[in-house]
């Protein structure tokens, strides 16, 4: 948080300064403009020494690999961040003229110092940082269903090398698409079911790999944080030094390393040394037997395909998978031949399989089997057999073997395939980001509805799914697809000659000489390298180039003009996480471009004059520092898609009338610091996606009844009122959500007819610090039943969420917070209908006396709840009457609800000898009350004497705050 520290330094030194020079104004409409200075920068002081003392206590923390950050503990660092980007924005403004009384004179100070004084609060409360990281086990792999009797075997030779006789390392060699990976999954997930004290760490090894990536991935599977340490040798001494801490046995898996000079040179010392640490064992997965000795591996184990018996019960398996599927006698025959023809490969199996599903005439099988029969193609990068099998797979992406419709003779869905090969090796693809680009480079049909085209782009990546071209994946809570790499290789074999892909972490410093760009190339993909600047001296002659990926190569801060003078043709380019300062000015030129990304180019000041670009499709401008709209942005008439979100504050006002020549806009997002102009967006007819924020409910009720005479739902994310945080901010939008923030009800009351409508598939509904609601607040708005996150925060008016006669399902509801309400007397909840509730916590409402209306003698079904805050709610005399089986509860705080006699948890239990012997909710890790209310919790009723006794080993004291 150094960072945070310095900019608080130089903005408040350069305001001291305009303070001196104009002394005589700093009293400025009332405001003592240097009191407010003076207020801010304490607040920010302390927020800075707060926020440091949390990072550097994890850090320390997690070094040891047991412990891991609370998640409020990481949304609140999040925070920080974002007000750490904000006053790199303000650093730059500071320098302006009239700087101090726009920014001390203004709402901005304020606004900014009540953020602040809210995080510093918010630190007060956070108890302990860390949490025991109970996940850094590692968790189970999806894998396919081990066939074969020779798979079998080498599982239980592993398994007695590694748990019987202990061996150190073990090497797991074999062609590629054999095996390898598939048996060390099953023995990664069995070490994890049955061996629970210990650890197991996976990491998959590209080809493009280096050091520093494998010491990256080591770290991320420990918990370790690398990312401040550059130098290798200092990285692999705090890599051994975390590895020590663990305390525990683990099993380190390296998956998939290739032959690679390094090994010559650097071999397990710089990656932490692991075999040097008590309790560790070493797996490692290669395609070479010399890989695994170079590893100094004691035993190697070689997978060797199977046997036809196996091959067939494979096929079978993966033929048949989603219907019971029986094969006639002619076509069974024709089905074994095939499988003959793969040699025994699992994955060239598994993609022959995949493509027959739902075939049943003889003359497709034998077609089929033809087809297999002439796809073998030689290959000096993979092995002849696995191309063979798995160029079939591609070929029968067309359904009629003629390659109609493209220039190149492939059909739009084998297109799809191979662009999913610009992208790392072994990267998780978000679905939803991939969409989008299949949209962008129109290998979707047009549709008349932009939804329509999104859902038939799913329906290709399911096709693909289906016939095993693509795996499914959920990283990092996105569903995703990846590619296994010999399906990729195959990918960029049959494209080398129109397609240069090198993506790879920091791989390249420099772009590729100039004699690599021919003139033949269509598509060049450069993610994730460590290009710097692309010097005048580079102008590639690439007349076809229609796709260009620079995207990712965070250190890039300067492309030359001329580089782009030979490109006319091109339509994607990608220059999102780059540090560009500018948009080179040839870029402007570029006529044909369709798609234009420049998201989170955090650099990113101004861009060239745009009214060229006519044919432009897609403009994605999402967090850059941009101070103004593009020059000529008004001119691009065939505009689609256009991204202004951001979170620095640059851009203020737009020009008037500027939305009214994009006609055709399908989305639009727009920053919430610009209230959106209501007037134009009613004019876009065709707008399905919108993001924004609007001044007042009228507004808002405008733009409600703006779309529902469109005949289609149109989702949006919006914000009324005035801004008081920062959104989470996503690409795609698969619902609306709608926040109120210090909004005005009461004096809009008589402009509004009718109550105010919100789109059915809303799953987000905020509102804060909000003058003038109803009563009840379902007076004043429809609540869909769609809900996944519900907060009410400081709305002093309301009394009541629903009815008593109201029913109301709350079906998806995942978060409810009520927090700060004064008036708020009954939710109106039923004790049915919360089967995805995760979190509740209803916090400073005084007037509360129960939570969830049940009847006693019933059981309330919660069964995903797993954070229970029920605080400072004097009045409150149940929680509910009924029995809570809420077996997914992890943390409960309770403080403040001095008439609360009972906590209606239900306790497990099962008759031994004929008495009933409890046990405490299953997954409870912990629960928070305060140091001077220990007397109100030993005075708690409970069902049966144990049930306190239980609850006593998860109990935390907490001081409370001053």
């Amino acid at each position: 948080m150094d960072i945070l520290g310095t900019l608080v330094c130089s903005i408040f030194s350069k305001i001291g300064d305009k303070l001196i020079d104009h002394g005589d104004r700093i009293v400025s409409g009332g405001l003592n403009i240097k009191s407010i200075s003076d207020s801010l920068k304490r607040s920010l002081d302390s927020l800075t020494a707060k926020a440091t003392d949390v990072d550097e206590q994890i850090k320390n923390s997690e070094l040891s690999g047991k412990k891991k950050r609370k998640r409020e503990v990481e949304d609140w660092l999040g925070q920080v961040k974002i007000i750490e980007t904000e006053l790199s924005a303000l650093e730059n403004e500071a320098d302006s003229e009239g700087f101090v009384s726009r920014f001390l004179g203004s709402d901005r100070a304020p606004k900014l110092q009540e953020r602040v004084d809210k995080l510093v609060e918010q630190s007060r409360h956070f108890g302990e940082l860390v949490l025991d990281a109970c996940d850094i086990r590692g968790e189970a792999l999806l894998t396919t269903k081990l066939v074969g009797k020779a798979f079998e075997e080498n599982v239980e030779r592993i398994w007695k090398l590694l748990v019987t006789d202990k061996v150190p390392s073990i090497g797991i060699y074999g062609m590629g698409g054999v095996g390898k990976t598939t048996l060390t999954k099953h023995i990664h997930n069995r070490l994890l079911e049955e061996l629970t004290q210990e650890c197991v760490f996976w990491i998959t090894v590209s080809q493009e790999f280096s050091i520093t990536m494998l010491q990256d991935g080591i770290a991320r599977a420990i918990k370790l944080d690398l990312s401040d340490e550059r130098d290798e040798d200092k990285r692999a001494a705090r890599l051994h030094k975390a590895l020590l801490s663990l305390g525990m046995k683990f099993v380190l898996v390296l998956d998939d390393l290739w032959e690679n000079d390094l090994w010559d040179d650097i071999i397990l010392e710089k990656l932490g040394d692991p075999l040097r640490v008590e309790g560790c064992q070493l797996i490692i997965t290669s395609r070479s037997s010399d890989v695994c000795r170079q590893m100094n591996c004691q035993e190697l184990i070689q997978v060797e395909p199977l046997d036809m018996d196996g091959a067939w019960n494979l096929f079978c398996e993966i033929h048949g998978r989603q219907r019971q599927t029986t094969l006639n006698r002619q076509v069974e025959e024709i089905a074994k031949s095939m499988v003959k023809m793969c040699d025994g490969l699992p994955l060239g199996i598994i993609t022959v399989a995949g493509s027959m599903r739902g075939v049943t005439a003889v003359h497709a099988w034998r077609d089929a089997k033809e087809e297999l029969q002439e796809s073998a193609t030689g290959n000096d990068r993979m092995d002849v057999k696995v191309f063979k099998v798995l160029k079939y797979s591609f070929d029968q992406l067309d359904p009629n073997h003629r390659r109609q419709g493209n220039e190149d003779g492939y059909t739009k869905l084998q297109h799809c395939f191979l662009y999913c090969a610009l992208y790392l090796e072994d990267y998780h693809i978000p679905r939803e980001e991939l969409v989008r680009r299949f949209i962008t480079e129109e290998l979707v049909d047009k549709r008349k509805r932009m939804k329509a085209q999104i859902d038939k782009g799913h329906t290709i990546l399911d096709k693909l799914v289906n016939v095993c071209l693509l795996e499914r994946s959920d990283y990092d809570d996105h569903d995703s697809v990846k590619m296994h790499d010999l399906v990729r290789s195959m990918a960029l074999k049959i494209t080398e000659r129109k397609t240069m892909v090198k993506a790879g972490q920091y791989g390249l410093k420099e772009i590729p000489n100039e004699e690599v760009w021919t003139k033949d190339l269509e598509k060049v993909s450069l993610v994730s390298n460590g290009i710097e600047r692309i010097p005048d001296c580079v102008s590639p002659n690439c007349p076809k180039l229609s796709t260009l990926l620079l995207c990712w190569n965070e250190r890039l801060h300067y492309i030359a003009d001329s580089f782009f003078s030979k490109m006319h043709g091109l339509r994607t380019l990608d220059l999102s996480y780059t540090k560009i300062k500018e948009l080179p000015n040839y870029v402007s030129d570029l006529e044909s471009l369709k798609a234009l990304i420049l998201r989170n180019c955090s650099s990113l000041v101004c861009t060239s004059n745009l009214e060229k670009l006519n044919e432009l499709r897609e403009l994605d401008l999402s967090f850059t520092p941009i101070r103004e709209v593009p020059q000529g942005l008004e001119k691009l008439v065939n505009l689609e898609f256009l991204s202004l979100r951001n979170f620095y504050r640059s851009i203020s006002i737009f020009p008037t009338d500027f939305l009214v020549h994009l006609r055709k806009l399908k989305c639009l997002y727009l920053p919430y610091v610009v209230e959106a102009p209501i007037v134009e967006i009613e004019m876009l007819k065709e707008m399905e996606e919108f993001e924004g924020r609007f001044k007042d409910v009228p507004d808002f009720d405008r733009f409600i009844q703006s779309q529902k005479s469109k005949g289609y739902a149109v989702s949006y994310r919006i914000l009324v009122g005035e801004v008081y945080s920062t959104e989470d901010f996503e690409r795609d939008m698969n619902f609306s959500s709608v926040v109120f923030s210090s909004t005005d009800f009461k004096t809009t009351r008589e402009e509004r007819e009718v109550v105010t409508l919100l789109a059915s598939d809303t799953q987000k509904l905020t509102f804060h610090e909000c003058e003038g609601l109803s009563k009840c607040l379902s007076d004043d708005f429809n609540i869909p039943s769609s809900l996944n996150f519900f907060e009410i925060n400081r709305c002093h008016g309301i009394e009541s969420i629903l009815k008593d006669e109201q029913l109301i399902m709350f079906s998806s509801l995942r978060m409810l917070w009520i927090s700060y309400c004064n008036k708020m007397k009954k939710l109106g909840l039923r004790g049915s209908g919360f089967p995805y509730l995760e979190v509740l916590w209803i916090i400073g409402c005084p007037d509360i006396e129960v939570i969830i209306q049940a009847v006693a003698s019933e059981n309330v079904d919660l069964p995903k709840l797993r954070s229970l805050e029920i605080c400072d709610l004097p009045k409150l005399k149940y929680i509910c009457e009924a029995k809570m089986m809420c077996g997914s509860i992890k943390k409960i705080e309770l403080w403040g609800c001095p008439l609360l006699k009972k906590l209606p948890l239900h306790f497990p239990g099962e008759l031994v000898d004929g008495q009933m012997n409890y046990s405490p909710p299953p997954a409870l890790e912990e629960i928070v009350i305060m140091e001077n209310e220990r007397e109100w919790w030993e005075s708690l009723e409970w069902d049966h004497p144990s049930h306190g006794n239980l609850l006593q080993p998860f109990l935390t004291f907490q001081e409370s705050s001053p």
